[in-house]
């Protein structure tokens, strides 16, 4: 199984269900040091940068398998890649986590971003776009992006 850190709009759990196809193993807070989170500018989602002395809460989900991890990649879309860094959970220890950093050259906002706020303002047709857009996603290519994910298991395996 595979292990994630999910910083924005997968920390909600309604949202993170409809994306994954269903719960994943374990769910417990962690910080990712050397990051900040920002709005991407003109939309409701964020992303996360380097910066030198800040942090990024999120959650750090354990047991995630290769079929939920390949609709995880593509809910995220080209915009994103899957990084694996270093998280410290809730209880100190270090882990290594996937984590979907931005690739693409876009603008973020100077305005960190908000769970909360994202509730308040755009969960609602967030959720209704998600579920809309996971069954949409043909089966063969989820089967290649899984693929692609038992790979990077295995390899992780090795290591």
């Amino acid at each position: 199984m595979l292990s994630f850190f999910f910083y924005g709009t997968l920390m909600d759990p309604d949202l993170r269900a409809a994306v994954l196809g269903g719960p994943c193993g374990s769910l417990r807070p962690a910080v990712l040091a050397g990051y900040r989170r920002r709005i991407i500018a003109g939309h409701d989602y964020p992303a996360v940068t380097p910066a030198r002395g800040a942090d990024v809460s999120g959650l750090l989900a354990e047991g995630v398998s290769p079929a939920m991890a390949a609709r995880a990649s593509a809910y995220e879309g080209e915009q994103y890649d899957a990084f694996s860094l270093t998280v410290t959970a809730e209880d100190g220890t270090l882990r290594d986590a996937w984590i979907f950093l931005l690739v693409a050259d876009v603008r973020l906002s100077a305005r960190d971003w908000s769970l909360d706020a994202w509730r308040k303002r755009h969960k609602a047709l967030a959720l209704k776009s998600a579920r809309a857009d996971m069954t949409a996603i043909p089966a063969g290519a989820l089967r290649r992006i899984e693929t692609d994910w038992a790979a990077r298991m295995r390899r992780s395996r090795r290591a």
